[in-house]
């Protein structure tokens, strides 16, 4: 107590006013989503979700933990973001250096479409995306068709918190490449508006799985995203 009372002189605080701040701020209603789930023409958010943004926006103190868990809305994908990794070795194909762009449009309520055009080591494929987000059970599916002869099938939920960070929790449905049963899983991190982060885990011919790669997305027109 004494060190907070001879902090608050060389700030030229009064320590009345010190705790009264804190009163304040603990005294702040907890941010709660409205009941009902409103449809919003275009969107694949729902009116409740997008006050619920609005009330964090306008929030002025620090988000707590019993605050209402953050809403994802799914235009966050909408854009062109660039890429570059470094991808280990395994039956999709050689280890090196992968990059491109990923293109995502919104098609039509919950249904959103990208196009990645991408160079490796083993030359250059394109992916077709096609991605499902249901705002009610917060879930999403991803299905690529990749041009190198194969389709991979993205699905899992998509989690957030107070502090407005999400993650996609996915796995795949078996596929097979060369003659050999691969399976996937990973996490999409979106912790910020200018990019997320991929991780991705293999497992070829039913065995352990094992570290694939992290991938950076940046959105173009960004700092670092070029």
């Amino acid at each position: 107590m004494k060190s907070v009372f001879v902090l608050a002189l060389l700030m030229g605080t009064p320590v009345a006013i010190l705790g009264q701040s804190a009163q304040e701020e603990s005294n702040q209603p907890l941010l709660v989503r409205a009941p009902g789930e409103t449809l919003v023409p275009g969107k694949c958010i729902f009116r409740e979700d997008l006050d619920l943004i609005a009330a964090r926006r306008d929030l002025k103190r620090t988000t707590l933990n019993n605050d209402a868990e953050a809403p994802f809305d799914p235009d966050y994908l909408v854009g062109q973001w660039n890429f570059e990794y470094e991808m280990s070795e395994s039956a999709l194909g050689q280890g090196g250096q992968v990059s491109g762009t990923e293109t995502v449009q919104h098609a039509e309520g919950c249904l959103y479409e990208g196009t990645t055009q991408a160079k490796g080591p083993d030359g250059a494929f394109t992916v077709k995306s096609t991605m499902v987000y249901d705002p009610s059970a917060h879930y999403m599916l991803v299905l690529e068709r990749d041009s190198r002869g194969f389709e991979v099938l993205k699905y899992g939920r998509v989690g957030g918190d107070s502090g407005g960070f999400y993650t996609h929790h996915w796995q795949t449905a078996p596929f097979t490449v060369h003659g050999k049963k691969l399976s996937l899983q990973g996490s999409t991190l979106m912790s910020s508006p200018v990019n997320y982060r991929v991780r991705t885990e293999i497992s070829e011919g039913g065995g352990p799985f094992v570290n694939l790669g992290t991938l950076w997305m940046k959105r173009q027109g960004t700092a670092g995203g070029k």
